[in-house]
């Protein structure tokens, strides 16, 4: 049992003490007991926590309530000398928005030691909060510390707990720069700006020497103070405006209004939009269609599509819907009419097909589907029904297009959704040749420098595009993985998507600055924002050059160490690029190509065929295929798998190819047909016990027997949930190899949806705990002498790069375009580098503190 402690032996020299008392009766103890990283991270600031016996918070100090929060579960107390202390009952106590609560004082109240403050139903908050742990922190650090505490042992209420000394102030920081700069962006916590997400904010604010203020319904206060925000009292779905003024201003409000709109830390909460009136609606038009005035600088916020930076200038792509006839003009006409209008954009396809240039292996496999769209009988078929009772053939064909369309929007997985593009650029096409309007939506003379701003893009629209004349796109809607994304991709521009209505404001001629990196889109941006965006393009297109000039050599540290880099592909088009970067072989061939939208499964010849153009592509490399991974997320037409509430959880993976053995086998002999023999690896995904490998492995081993194979084939296991890395070593027992999959590794070790568009920013596979997993699985495989690999999303990643190696990762499996980089960082890297940053990584609370420490050990990279 102690007494008073001292917190620290390097304290200023004290201007005052202030003894703070219990402000209540029960355990005290230290902050890192409480379970809340804003408290327990000392965030807020120094202090100590109460485990509480007794149901009323009174004054610790004589003092002036600057604030009680609106769910009157927290309140800030300002001292006699200035110190500024925040008393907060309980955790997420905020979510009971009061209830359970009685507040006792006002905002500005003269208190003294002993008022009650704040009384409360212990036994309701038992039920309904996280914890009762009741925490005294003085907020403001900065200028006071905690010098004396009491801890490990049960206080009275009223008897000392902190001492306080009041520290020789800092100076106030110069502003080193005038520019200034402003972005509104919407709040979406559910529980306003309370403590976590206030402390957050002031974490990421207070490093930057400029001034930072944050201002609600015509209140501003100073955006590195925990207690001014908590003050401002905004609640979900108030409008901040984050100023910041001094250097890189611009670039400062960017981060924080991002770190507002991934939340903080806390979870998000859309808006349910309420149905407009007429009269609202039509406001609502009009202000969505003004657009955004010259001079005034605004920063969009989208998802990622397709990384890069491009500057340019915005057009924008209007879509003019041509108005259709319903009656048609006989049956066998309107039949005739489809026929060649038919046949007259598959002609175009054809010669579409035909062109050179960026990306074509993305353009002749998606402009193949469309082929097969235009033949396919359930469109041909309805289409065909519709003239038959008397429509147009451009209204039938409108019909059955659109019929689809609302299937597939119906779908929960969003890879299927955005297939509706597709679908989209059949039906425009057809109809635009039915009723000669509505030809390529994109102006032919673009400027060289164009960017591309529409509602929606479809595939076609980028392929009439001339060369070289395209700078990025931007749009509206859309997603990741649509065809568009990946012919942007495949083309080497960057693009954005999903920015909302607000970017249809963009007029054209607008000055732009598309950062595909972050998902960013700025209009009208400063002149000094566009100068030093130009300047970092040129010094990537000079890195490029010269990384690529070595892309083809093999990687090694500076000190020698052999790490192997390998691409991740998707498709046979994706490998020659992928060679012609430098990737030492193919670390993950994602096989479902071979799968997904088509009605009858693939069969033995076709794979092996489509297997084999890829080995052609990287002759004598290694081909790491993965094993079919589809479940109840990624359904198959010709496959009856259940239905299920969480697909995430359900049959997928390995699950599916031992519950359909024959679909197993038939891959299985595909990949064994490859030539050279022993060029193919096996990769089996979702693997959760030895047993489901050793089922995997002895159809390998039988089919292997049956085509006369003398050549061992090596099979891998994926690591993807956590239990498989707890278990590497069992597992590496029957493991030839064993590959990391972060990208489910991390959705399952945070329990986080990656699939969940209010989840999806907060996943971070450099998160410590997802780290700690992968030291793990290193460790296991190392018992057996087995390699392993990341095939997942961080091995494209260059600041996971040297944790991955100091934890003792061998491969990285990356997307093609950052191979040349990467590997160009790697040389510049040392083991005993790697492995001391790794060690640090794994001790540290969160993803952004491992990235801080990566930037700050490679500053120069």
């Amino acid at each position: 049992m102690s007494t008073l402690k001292p917190a620290g032996s390097d304290v200023p020299r004290p201007l005052s003490k202030l003894q703070l008392a219990a402000p209540i009766a029960g355990w005290a103890t230290v902050l890192e007991e409480v379970p809340d990283p804003a408290f327990s991270q000392r965030m807020v600031g120094d202090g100590i926590a109460v485990d509480p016996t007794s149901a009323e918070l009174r004054s610790p100090c004589d003092g002036v309530v600057l604030t009680v929060h609106a769910s009157r579960h927290a309140c800030t107390l300002r001292t006699l000398t200035g110190a500024e202390i925040l008393l907060h009952v309980g955790i997420d106590t905020v979510g009971l928005r009061g209830e359970g609560f009685t507040v006792h004082v006002r905002e500005g109240q003269n208190v003294r030691t002993g008022e009650p403050l704040i009384s409360f139903d212990m036994d309701l908050l038992a039920r309904k909060a996280r914890s009762l742990m009741t925490v005294m922190v003085v907020a403001n650090g900065d200028a006071y510390t905690v010098t004396h505490r009491v801890q490990d042992r049960a206080v009275a209420m009223g008897e000392p707990l902190l001492e306080v000394s009041g520290g020789e102030l800092l100076p106030a920081p110069s502003e080193t720069g005038t520019e200034t700069a402003e972005c509104q962006v919407r709040l979406l916590i559910p529980h306003g700006l309370h403590a976590r997400p206030a402390a957050a904010f002031v974490r990421h604010a207070r490093p930057y020497p400029g001034s930072v203020h944050v201002e609600l319904k015509g209140r501003s206060v100073n955006g590195k103070s925990v207690v001014a925000l908590m003050g401002l009292g905004a609640h979900h779905g108030d409008m901040l405006t984050i100023s910041v003024r001094g250097e890189r201003a611009g670039q400062i409000v960017q981060e924080l209004a991002e770190q507002v709109t991934l939340g903080l830390g806390d979870t998000l909460r859309p808006i349910a939009e309420p149905t407009p009136t007429p009269e609202e609606k039509q406001q609502e038009e009009v202000t969505t269609s003004q657009p955004f005035a010259p001079g005034t600088a605004v920063m969009l916020k989208g998802t990622l599509a397709a990384p890069g930076l491009a500057v340019g200038q915005a057009v924008r792509v209007h879509e003019d819907e041509p108005e259709l006839s319903q009656q048609g003009r006989g049956v066998q006409e309107e039949e005739q009419r489809l026929t060649e209008a038919l046949a007259g954009v598959r002609r175009d396809i054809e010669a579409m097909l035909q062109t050179e240039g960026a990306g074509r292996a993305a353009r002749t496999e998606i402009f193949q589907a469309h082929l097969a769209l235009l033949d396919d009988p359930e469109f041909t078929g309805a289409a065909g029904q519709g003239i038959a009772v008397g429509q147009s053939a451009e209204w039938a064909w409108k019909a059955a297009i659109e019929k689809h369309v609302q299937v597939l929007h119906s779908l929960s997985d969003p890879l299927l959704k955005e297939r509706m593009g597709d679908l989209r650029d059949i039906g425009r096409r057809v109809i635009a040749f039915l009723t000669g309007q509505g030809g390529t939506r994109v102006p032919a003379n673009l400027p060289p420098d164009a960017i591309l701003v529409a509602n929606e893009l479809l595939p076609s629209d980028l392929a009439a595009v001339p060369p070289g004349r395209l700078a990025a796109l931007c749009t509206a809607r859309g997603g990741p993985t649509s065809h568009v994304a990946i012919l942007a991709a495949g083309m080497g521009i960057p693009a954005v998507v999903a920015l909302g209505d607000t970017v249809l404001r963009v007029p054209t001629g607008a000055s732009l600055i598309v950062n595909g990196d972050r998902g960013e889109l700025h209009v009208h941006p400063p002149e000094a924002a566009r100068e030093a965006t130009l300047g970092t393009l040129r010094a990537r297109a000079s890195r490029r050059k010269t990384d690529l000039a070595t892309a083809h050599e093999e990687c090694h540290t500076a000190d020698g160490v052999r790490i192997e880099v390998f691409a991740n592909l998707g498709r046979p088009g994706d490998a020659a690029a992928a060679a012609a970067q430098g990737a030492e072989g193919c670390g993950l061939l994602r096989s479902e190509f071979l799968f997904l939208e088509r009605l009858t499964a693939p069969t033995e010849d076709e794979q092996a065929a489509q297997y084999q153009e890829l080995a052609d592509a990287l002759p004598n490399r290694p081909l790491i295929i993965r094993t079919l991974d589809v479940g109840g997320d990624k359904p198959l037409a010709y496959l009856p798998l259940p239905v299920e509430e969480n697909p995430v959880l359900g049959l997928r993976g390995v699950r599916v190819s031992l519950r359909y053995p024959e679909l197993l086998r038939t891959q299985v002999r595909a990949i064994l047909r490859v030539k050279p023999l022993g060029v193919c690896r096996i990769l089996v995904p979702m693997i959760t016990s030895a047993h489901e490998l050793q089922a995997v492995r002895t159809v390998v081993e039988a089919e292997r027997q049956e085509l006369g194979i003398t050549t061992p084939v090596l099979v891998g296991a994926m690591i993807e949930v956590p239990v498989a890395a707890v278990l590497s070593d069992r597992l590496a027992a029957h493991a030839d190899f064993l590959s990391i999959g972060t990208n489910d590794l991390t959705q399952y070790a945070l329990a986080m949806d990656r699939g969940n568009a209010y989840l999806a920013p907060q996943l971070d596979s450099l998160h410590p705990g997802v780290l700690r997993l992968v030291a793990q699985t290193v460790e296991g495989a190392r018992k057996h002498g087995r390699p392993v690999a990341v095939c997942g999303g961080i091995a494209s990643d260059p600041q996971a790069a040297p944790l991955l190696i100091g934890l003792g990762v061998t491969e990285l499996s990356a997307t093609p375009a950052v191979i040349p980089g990467l590997k160009a960082f790697i040389r510049t890297l040392t083991l005993p580098q790697c492995q001391e940053a790794a060690r640090k990584a794994l001790e540290l609370a969160n993803g952004d503190e491992v990235r801080a420490l990566v930037t700050s050990t490679w500053q120069a990279q």
